[in-house]
């Protein structure tokens, strides 16, 4: 699957992907709301070196360096920890407390900074202080000397020296008016995020687990035979089925146009004149594509019969609006002749044979011999017969009737068939030695008209005339033999303008008395 496929599986599914991004910003939101808010507070210790006489600055500005690392891991000892947490009555336990302290050192600095989070601002502000605080009075005991007794003339006397380093509280923790987390700025941004992968990864599985028929390769797999065109979904067609409402240089007409010249070529030597015209399951469309494949057979020239020989839901004649009462059934129960049963539509190249009375075995009645007579009597006077048949998978109709024409077309729903039942369709065809001739692709989708399909790229796809002509066509016509130098007449003497459009006006009036007669 090239890279162009997966960014139009992407386009096609983009409703999936926002909804997906939609549903973690909403879920993080809830989170954010729902989230017990926690505050911090800061507390800096300033580390000096008590340098004896005749030490360098630099060499105890060193020292202190290396000591802030030794006093950073006392302050988030348990130990002292502990005797925080006891002093302040604390209810968190003294791991729990180490959990919520950060110790760290300002890079090339003696400075520690200190960062409490709690659930209180007080709180936190209460612990740093008090972090800071008794942590001066822990680094004096540890860095001031044991005394020592030294003899002196006076007797013995006890020395105490000074501690080399002593920490020193630089700024006080100050109370914070905003919760450190949950931070709405970060988990927004973090739920879109992680829904659009979500929705990412949604789309694709929906795109590999699609099994429904999408494209002609599939369809050529699925069948043996070739996709013969393909119908884009139009909403207004439950308004105006038919090929003759359409607009002559819409996409839809057009496309029925294309399979009609696609199935007179499937077989230059031998074309079908017979076709029977049906589909996996119903509601794929096969009667209005029966209906509009006669039609634009019709209107190139050729003289057609629409058979309507769905005797189970006939459909033809409320799409054509025509006459019921008999038809197909009783010319086969030798009730009425052919030809008086033909209803001719249109300017007289199609005519309809309707279905007539609903008989009891429709299977049987079509799959008979009087049935093939009635084929072979209609392909001796017309140029084609077209079938409109059940379809094949719930009823056996289709399948009888395929036998006796020169083939069948099946007709498959974009996105709502499944390729299971176009194959079992086709296999049933192929297992009576019926010619399936060509598969319809019907219903389109827009998104993918042009382009998985292959259809809908060239000219006659919607290629309309321009509704308004640029102006210069309807700018006057230069005549050099009037103005002898290419001028219009209106650039000409007034008296010889005059005299054209009068002449001009009499030859109107001439051509229009022509033309009454």
């Amino acid at each position: 699957m090239e890279l162009s496929q997966y960014l139009r599986t992407l386009r096609q599914r983009w409703k999936l992907i926002w909804a997906a991004v939609l549903v973690g910003v909403a879920v993080f939101g809830i989170l954010t709301l729902l989230l017990q808010p926690v505050y911090s507070s800061t507390s800096q210790l300033f580390v000096s070196n008590s340098s004896p006489e005749g030490s360098s600055t630099a060499q105890g500005s060193v020292a202190a360096q290396q000591q802030v690392t030794t006093y950073a891991q006392l302050l988030t000892g348990t130990t002292f920890v502990g005797q925080v947490a006891d002093k302040l009555g604390l209810e968190a336990t003294t791991s729990e407390l180490v959990q919520r302290i950060t110790v760290s050192a300002l890079p090339d600095t003696v400075i520690l900074t200190i960062t409490v989070t709690a659930e209180s601002p007080q709180e936190a502000q209460l612990i740093a202080n008090t972090l800071a605080a008794d942590f001066e009075g822990v680094v004096k005991e540890l860095e001031t000397p044991d005394p020592v007794i030294t003899e002196s003339p006076t007797g013995p006397t006890t020395v105490t020296g000074s501690a080399p380093f002593k920490v020193t509280q630089t700024q006080s923790a100050g109370l914070s008016s905003k919760p450190v987390s949950p931070d709405p700025m970060l988990l927004l941004p973090l739920g879109a995020v992680l829904g659009l992968l979500i929705g990412v990864l949604l789309a694709l599985v929906r795109h590999f687990m699609d099994n429904t028929v999408k494209t002609n390769k599939q369809i050529e797999e699925l069948t043996g035979g070739a996709a013969v065109g393909g119908v884009l979904y139009d909403a207004t067609m439950a308004d105006r089925p038919l090929a003759s409402q359409f607009n002559a240089h819409s996409m839809t007409g057009e496309a029925y146009r294309q399979i009609r010249t696609n199935l007179q070529y499937v077989s230059v030597d031998a074309p079908p004149r017979v076709l029977v015209v049906t589909s996996s399951i119903s509601g794929e469309g096969k009667t209005t594509t029966a209906i509009n494949l006669a039609l634009v057979l019709a209107q190139s020239g050729q003289r057609v019969v629409l058979v309507e020989a769905d005797l189970r839901r006939p459909r033809v004649l409320r799409y054509l609006r025509l006459v019921g009462g008999a038809g197909l059934t009783n010319v086969l129960a030798g009730n009425a002749d052919l030809t008086e049963l033909l209803q001719p539509y249109g300017d007289g190249k199609l005519s309809v044979l309707a279905a007539g009375p609903h008989p009891p075995n429709p299977s049987e009645l079509l799959g008979s011999d009087h049935m093939g007579h009635l084929l072979a009597e209609l392909r001796e006077s017309h140029d084609y017969v077209i079938v409109d048949a059940p379809p094949l998978l719930p009823v056996t109709d289709a399948a009888v009737l395929a036998v006796l024409a020169d083939g069948a077309v099946i007709v498959t729903r974009y996105g709502s068939t499944k390729r299971e039942q176009l194959r079992a369709a086709a296999d049933i065809l192929h297992g009576i030695d019926a010619r399936v001739v060509g598969t319809v692709l019907n219903m389109v989708s827009p998104k993918d008209y042009g382009h998985g399909y292959g259809y809908g790229s060239g000219y006659g796809y919607g290629y309309e005339p321009d509704p308004n002509p640029r102006d210069e066509l309807n700018a006057p016509v230069t005549s050099r033999r009037a103005s002898g130098r290419g001028r219009t007449t209106a650039e000409r003497s007034p008296d010889k303008a005059d005299k054209s459009e009068k002449g001009d006006k009499a030859e109107s009036v001439s051509s229009d008395s022509s033309s009454a007669g």
